[in-house]
């Protein structure tokens, strides 16, 4: 039975100048966040820009998709003969209605719109099973796995076109999530780190029900249940982000290929990893995203942006004629933007 959050944002502030979104929205625990529209590196996970080296610009060079807020807890799932993931995403974004493109004058065509989000996606868990997530604003309805073993679920609410501000009646993600802990300075967490948090109006973890769904998971907390009470939380607080600072020197940095698999019965390679940082210096005094380019045989099988914790995944199916099929020697070239690079063994499975 899916249980909904009775709470609500507090306030949201004026429209930003040169802009169609509010410059903040404000919880009932009076913490106030802005709207982050150009790369930060605690604040790391924004849309692209048309033009990545030019300054941020409303409306012809601004991110297709931006945040106030975003919490996500990552957890391992079984159940299917192999351990998965579960990712479950809590927003408040900014973007554009229509087909997602900035339009000069809101209220003519895609105008500006602010919404909540709760988005769950489980992977390699028992096709046809139904599962039930419990997070910090409340708990969904049973979400069946498709026959591949997999939940898509996202539940956007408050989107009202030429009003942004609507989200404060309907948008269910409030109040913010924080760091239990010291935070940043200017921000509540730092985007990255997986950190307990408070804040969370039912809970300040996450935690999964589904048949076999512990099995081999490093997050099992009793049968057919898996639990998180770590988070990763980006937010900047309203007033600070005219100032940014560069990213730390000697901050995280990884580039590790986590999985690279090929599925003969479906011809489809699944890549993933983790890439920090995950914004680069575009050459201009700003940041953007960096990006993973992966290539089989001289096929390009897609290109893959490192999400708020780094993570990054590639899907492709190759069918066809003249489609090369991987052998057990085949390798991957795998290249960043940042100039790094990698030639991972493939492994073949069913």
């Amino acid at each position: 039975m899916t249980t909904r959050n009775p709470h609500r944002l507090a306030q949201s502030g004026p429209i930003a100048p040169g802009s169609a979104f509010p410059e903040w929205f404000e919880d009932g625990n009076g913490i106030r966040l802005e709207l982050v529209t150009r790369p930060d590196p605690m604040a790391p996970a924004i849309g692209e820009l048309q033009t990545p080296a030019a300054p941020v610009a409303f409306p012809h060079n601004f991110p297709e998709e931006a945040f106030y807020f975003m919490a996500e807890a990552r957890l391992e799932v079984g159940g299917h003969g192999e351990v998965g993931r579960a990712r479950v995403i809590m927003a408040l974004e900014a973007a554009f209605g229509g087909d997602g493109e900035q339009e000069a004058v809101p209220g003519i065509a895609n105008p500006a719109v602010v919404f909540s989000r709760l988005r769950v996606r489980i992977d390699d868990v028992v096709p046809g099973a139904t599962y039930v997530v419990r997070h910090p604003y409340g708990e969904t309805k049973e979400l069946e796995a498709d026959e591949g073993g997999r939940v898509f679920y996202t539940c956007d609410l408050g989107i009202c076109e030429h009003d942004p501000a609507r989200v404060l009646t309907s948008g269910e993600i409030a109040p913010f999530l924080i760091w239990s802990a010291a935070q940043p300075p200017n921000h509540i967490g730092d985007g990255i780190t997986e950190h307990a948090v408070t804040g969370g109006p039912f809970r300040n973890h996450v935690e999964i029900d589904g048949p076999g769904i512990e099995q081999g998971s490093a997050d099992a907390a009793g049968p057919d249940r898996v639990a998180k009470a770590l988070f990763t939380v980006q937010g900047r607080r309203a007033g600070t982000g005219d100032s940014l600072p560069p990213p730390p020197p000697g901050g995280p940095v990884a580039f590790q290929i986590l999985g690279a698999d090929y599925r003969a019965s479906r011809a489809q390679f699944r890549v993933r990893g983790q890439l920090l940082p995950v914004s680069i210096a575009d050459g201009a005094g700003g940041f953007q995203s960096d990006r993973v380019d992966v290539t089989f045989a001289g096929e390009a099988l897609g290109s893959g942006f490192p999400d708020a914790t780094g993570a990054w995944e590639v899907r492709k199916t190759l069918i066809g004629p003249g489609k090369s099929v991987p052998g057990p020697a085949s390798r991957l070239q795998i290249t960043t933007a940042s100039g790094r690079t990698a030639n991972p063994l493939l492994r073949i499975r069913k």
